[in-house]
């Protein structure tokens, strides 16, 4: 709280500590909530990812299974291309997102640690507020990495959905 604040006769400065230190528990809190949404969406994306790929992987069985190799007239050739480009791409971007990274949910507390250690004084909202800025620092960077991943489902799923249409083509 600044002093102008406290001039006011709004708050006695104790009320303030009490209010700065609350403010700094719903900050930390926050910025932990949206870090545990960011790693369970993650996950999620993940998961997605491999059931996309469990689903280009049938579609490419069944419909691949039903083209016969002989006499095949050369726009059926070239769907079938097109099916199987489809697959890999799809195939390759499901890799891509499942393929293991490194994010940031998590830091190390040696330096409260040592602090405890050396009986030096810790105070809450020094806590609160340096992990809640570690936080969301972190989620920004975590960010950049889930929103590409993102893009590379949302392509995923264009590639499975191309590769019915050119299965169709090819069986029809």
């Amino acid at each position: 709280m600044n002093a102008a604040f406290f001039r006011r006769g709004v708050v006695s400065e104790s009320q303030g500590i009490v209010a700065n230190e609350a403010a700094g528990a719903m900050i930390w809190s926050e910025a932990l909530r949206l870090l545990v949404r960011q790693e369970a969406c993650r996950d999620t994306l993940r998961t997605h990812a491999l059931a996309l790929l469990s689903v280009s992987s049938i579609v490419a069985a069944l419909f691949g299974s039903h083209v016969v190799p002989s006499h095949q007239l050369l726009g059926t050739s070239i769907a079938i291309v097109a099916a199987l480009a489809f697959f890999a791409a799809s195939v390759g971007l499901a890799l891509v997102i499942v393929w293991p990274r490194r994010w940031t949910f998590a830091h190390s507390l040696r330096v409260e640690l040592d602090k405890i250690n050396n009986q030096e004084l810790l105070e809450v909202f020094d806590l609160d507020y340096g992990w809640a800025f570690a936080f969301e620092s972190w989620r920004a960077t975590n960010q950049a990495k889930l929103g590409f991943l993102e893009t590379c489902f949302m392509l995923a799923c264009a590639a499975t959905a191309a590769q019915v249409v050119a299965w169709g083509f090819a069986l029809f």
